[in-house]
């Protein structure tokens, strides 16, 4: 809206006081304002009811009255990001840093890493860039720079992606550390891995200055499923573990774990068993066996094992857990007699109970009273089976000269049992007289010798 020219015709103050548009630095605002401060200026000398004031109080509430002119001081300072600004942020996975092109005057900003399994992860802003934690990489991750140039913010963000073809990367990747000096990894082959897949293992520590690859292959018909370390010098409390792959005919994905040794670690059994008896109670002492890091008593747990010799190598009750904190020691009733026993134990972690192998059985208690015990039960069945051996004679012999069940006495038929007993007297006297008839008279001679005659 323009303003009549005899406005600006006021003096030297209103001339002085006329915006000009064509000024650099003036914004159309600014002009509104300067035009409704020579309107109120030009109107103070006039009479409130000419149409001169009537026209310059309307002019005036149109000015104040524009849209564009209510915008307040607040809202013309919000920032506003400029669209063809960029940050070229870049991913260095090596060293878990995000860095990008300074501008001028940058104050301050903050980066954000966008994990699938552990959510976002922030970090503020130092010299232009952001430095996280070690992290797997594997399953993609997304990272946003957010920075403030001359007090307006600037955003840009990343998509870091595992290059390769899906489903080649090496799979079921676990590790496991024994005897404290060595550690064997393992993995599988990817389901969509091409035959002549092979892969590669790197291991690199927390400081991410000891960086190396595995030593000695497992393999398995030519390809890479196994590493086997003699030597953890080196490594730290937490590693990162890295396998690769490389194939003629495609793309192979990686794949990185963050592992901890001290959750991987499988314990050796305790040193130095040994097993104290009185008359009522035994007491098992051992030490804590050797681990890749001197630990602690209250970091183990133990489990042990007490059975008789004569079982079958194991106990039929449940395995006693003892904590670390006890000393290295379990103490349990055991009256006399008692016995050979035996006892193993192993160890885990006191937070994981991974337990590890049994030691050697350690024998205790006495084989006396398994012997007489022994004895006992052989002369109970030698005695039981000398009584039922005479108790079957003389049953026997008592069958033989007793009937044990008599006949049962019937009705006499007279016809049948006067010729049955004519048949038996007639029987009977053809008996007697034969034995009569065969008797002989035996005489004896005896022969005396004659006395001699006396002189």
């Amino acid at each position: 809206m323009q303003l009549p020219r005899d406005l600006w015709d006021d003096g030297e103050s209103r001339q002085a006081a006329r915006p000009d548009a064509g000024a650099a630095g003036i914004s159309a605002e600014e002009r509104r304002l300067a035009e409704a401060s020579c309107l109120v200026r030009w109107v103070l000398p006039r009479p409130v009811g000419s149409p001169t004031c009537l026209l310059v109080i309307t002019i005036l509430l149109s000015l104040l009255l524009d849209p564009a002119f209510l915008l307040t001081q607040g809202h013309q300072d919000l920032p506003s990001v400029e669209p063809n600004s960029s940050l070229n942020v870049k991913f260095d996975p090596k060293k878990m840093q995000l860095t990008w092109d300074c501008k001028e005057n940058t104050t301050s900003g903050h980066c954000v890493m966008t994990h699938k399994e552990k959510g976002q992860i922030k970090k503020q802003m130092k010299r232009c860039q952001c430095t996280f934690q070690d992290n797997s990489l594997h399953g993609g991750v997304t990272l946003t720079v957010e920075v403030y140039v001359n007090q307006r913010p600037i955003s840009e963000t990343l998509v870091y992606t595992n290059p390769g073809k899906e489903g080649t990367a090496a799979q079921n990747f676990s590790c496991l550390v024994y005897n404290a000096d060595f550690m064997n990894c393992t993995w599988a082959k990817g389901h969509a891995a091409p035959d002549d897949v092979q892969y590669f293992l790197y291991i690199r520590n927390s400081t991410r200055k000891g960086e190396r690859e595995c030593p000695h292959y497992l393999t398995d018909a030519g390809t890479n499923v196994g590493c086997h370390l003699q030597d953890l010098s080196g490594l730290t409390s937490y590693n990162y573990f890295l396998v690769n792959g490389t194939s003629r005919e495609t793309g192979i994905q990686f794949f990185d774990s963050i592992l901890l040794l001290k959750e991987i670690e499988r314990y050796s059994p305790p040193h130095n068993i040994t097993v104290n008896c009185n008359e009522s109670h035994c007491l098992v002492r051992w030490e804590k066996p050797r681990t890749r890091k001197n630990w602690s008593n209250r970091e183990f747990q133990y489990q042990l094992d007490i059975w008789r010799r004569s079982n079958s190598g194991h106990s039929e009750n449940q395995l006693i857990v003892v904590s670390g904190d006890s000393e290295n020691r379990y103490n349990f009733p055991s009256p006399e007699p008692r016995g050979t026993q035996m006892v193993k134990i192993r160890t885990a972690d006191a937070r994981r109970a991974h337990w590890g192998d049994w030691s050697q059985p350690i024998q205790f208690g006495s084989e006396e009273p398994e012997s007489s015990l022994v004895l006992v039960y052989v002369l109970v069945v030698l005695g039981t089976l000398a009584g039922g051996l005479a108790c079957g004679c003389l049953f026997k012999r008592f069958l033989g000269s007793h009937s044990l069940f008599p006949p049962i006495p019937r009705i006499r038929d007279k016809l049948k049992d006067d010729h049955q007993i004519d048949h038996q007297i007639l029987s009977e006297k053809f008996t007697c007289d034969a034995e009569m008839g065969d008797k002989e008279e035996i005489l004896t001679v005896t022969e005396v010798a004659e006395a001699p005659a006396s002189p």
